[in-house]
């Protein structure tokens, strides 16, 4: 197994004994430089995969290991010649040639795999550092493709040598942005899509103050919007509005510059007037509320009708412990994660060993067992593996990190950035390291701090929160707790727009278990209906759960994706 040493910054072969638990072993770091080289000096924690050698005092953890990229050929000065009609076509497009000469345009004959066959290309060429890092290529009809194994960056990194950027969708209009003059600019290189490794290349970005969203004004346009404000937070962004579809249109309009010069900032903090928000009055006026979202399986049932979330929020969900609060949570957030693309992170320390976790995870997501008769196939947890690699995401420390709130915080905010994280989940809240727990002031403030995350990302985040201590009543069960019950204070009641409580009853003579699941707190009345109780079924099968009545759902959510690279500009002249 190869273990990586923070301190000496090296990768290490080591072999272990065991695959799982707490284990001594020597220190692949000093041992073989003492005496007593057979001293097991190195403690290894299997489960979260840390250890640190108590001699020579090196941390050892399992990351994953940098990706090494190749570089394309750096002949690219051998085709700045460009053809007369393809200078044509990009004047016909109020691109000179001058900005093609400056933004490094070539025109190659390259393999593109669609055709099966060597043809002509207009090439993007991606430089990073001055270093020619990756290569766009695309035919007269429509066909891309990139130099194999390169690296995924955003085309134009290089100019962003300042605090502020405008960020566009599509070569064009970056080079159409060129063209009047504004060169602090890059462009995605598909859109919103698969931008995960692309931020995760760029961490300099972190470093911007202000970012110019200037992506297009179509569909696809704002879900990009939506996921560049998830990544660098509204109070940095300022939106650029074209009078057409994009920043290429609007400059053979000649109309770019007013467009540029218009930017509209978001609102997050400080004074409003009715203005700042009369479009969102109109939309509201012409189109109601907007639709809540809820899971979209047959096996929710009632549930929908009761209870229901908007983005922008934090729901609380509490119950006695071994309850299935913990359980119903999961299945929630990895339904909606299924129907809607959405992307999910897991905070859950309770939840340990972590291959135990997984396996629950796996289950629900294939809808078969882990273990035991009709268990899934490898071929299937295979296929939960890739499922899963772009859409749930674990957060847990490394090194023997203490995780406090702040630390939370900064993870999250990490996280959307480089994976454009939708949902939290934070499981529990007593597993989070307080300076005083008992204080109920930090208690509220870090309720408050939940609020304004969610409200600022536009994230949604579930807090898995126990009660104190409930009394029995005289037949020997628990009442149901309510929000006002939360180990703590009161406050998780008035600081959280949502509330559920997930009760258990156990089997009797009389009848078999069944869990109540109520809506505690919903924050507008079109998200459910407050006091609401829905008795749900448990499959033990697959760890999911279902509505009295609904039946039995163990279809697996893995489906086949296609991912296509779309462009309007499909008139190339060769």
């Amino acid at each position: 197994m190869k273990i990586y040493g923070k301190n000496n910054d090296r990768w290490y072969d080591h072999d272990f004994k065991r695959s799982s638990g707490e284990e001594q072993t020597t220190c692949p770091a000093c041992s073989h430089t003492r005496k007593k080289k057979n001293d097991k000096c190195l403690g290894w924690n299997h489960d979260l995969k840390i250890g640190k050698c108590h001699h020579c005092e090196e941390s050892f953890y399992i990351r994953e290991m940098k990706k090494e990229y190749k570089l394309p050929s750096q002949g690219f000065l051998n085709h700045t010649n460009l053809s007369d009609n393809l200078v044509k076509w990009f004047k016909g497009r109020g691109i000179s040639q001058n900005t093609l000469r400056e933004n490094k345009i070539t025109e190659e004959r390259y393999y593109q795999p669609a055709k099966g066959k060597e043809m002509n290309n207009v090439v993007f060429n991606y430089f990073e550092d001055g270093v020619l890092v990756n290569k766009k290529y695309r035919s007269a009809d429509k066909c891309f493709t990139q130099s194999k194994g390169t690296k995924k960056t955003l085309y134009g990194i290089d100019d962003i040598t300042g605090e502020e950027a405008y960020i566009v969708e599509g070569e064009m209009d970056k080079l159409s942005l060129w063209e009047v003059g504004v060169k602090n600019c890059i462009s995605l290189p598909n859109g919103a899509k698969d931008v995960n490794e692309v931020f995760e290349n760029t961490p300099q970005l972190n470093d911007l103050k202000v970012v110019y969203i200037a992506v297009d004004m179509d569909t696809a346009g704002q879900q990009a919007e939506r996921e560049l404000i998830k990544r660098f937070g509204k109070w940095r962004c300022k939106r650029i509005h074209f009078k057409g579809k994009d920043a290429n249109d609007d400059l053979q309009n000649g109309c770019l510059i007013e467009s540029l010069v218009e930017p509209v900032e978001y609102p997050v903090d400080g004074c409003f007037t009715v203005k700042d928000f009369y479009d969102d009055l109109l939309d509201f006026y012409d189109n109601g509320y907007e639709d809540t979202i809820k899971p979209k399986g047959a096996r929710w049932g009632r549930f929908n009708e009761e209870f229901s979330i908007l983005m922008g929020q934090l729901t609380v969900i509490t119950g006695i412990p071994s309850h299935g609060k913990s359980e119903f949570t999961e299945d929630y957030v990895l339904s909606l994660v299924n129907d809607y693309g959405y992307k999910a992170s897991f905070y859950t320390p309770e939840h340990r060993p972590v291959k135990y976790h997984l396996g629950r995870v796996a289950s629900k997501v294939i809808g078969k067992p882990f273990t035991g008769t009709g268990r899934m196939t490898k071929t299937e947890l295979d296929q939960f593996k890739t499922w899963s690699e772009d859409k749930v995401f674990f957060t847990m420390p490394e090194q023997g990190e203490k995780v406090t709130w702040d630390y939370l915080f900064e993870k999250f905010k990490e996280q959307m950035f480089k994976f454009g994280i939708d949902f939290f989940v934070v499981d529990a809240f007593n597993k989070v390291r307080r300076k005083d727990p008992e204080s109920r002031a930090e208690i509220e403030d870090t309720l408050m701090r939940l609020t304004q995350f969610v409200q600022d990302y536009n994230v949604h985040l579930f807090l898995v929160a126990h009660p104190t201590k409930m009394k029995k009543k005289e037949d020997g069960t628990y009442s149901k707790p309510t929000l006002y019950d939360v180990k703590g204070t009161g406050d998780f009641r008035d600081q959280a727009h949502n509330g559920l409580c997930v009760y258990r009853y156990f089997d009797t003579v009389e009848q078999s278990g069944y869990t109540q699941v109520t809506n505690l707190k919903t924050k507008f009345s079109h998200q459910g209906n407050i006091g609401a109780d829905v008795n749900f079924d448990y499959d033990v099968t697959c760890n999911r759960y279902r509505c009295h009545g609904a039946h039995l759902d163990r279809s697996s959510y893995i489906s086949v994706e296609q991912v296509t690279i779309e462009d309007e500009y499909n008139d190339l002249p060769f």
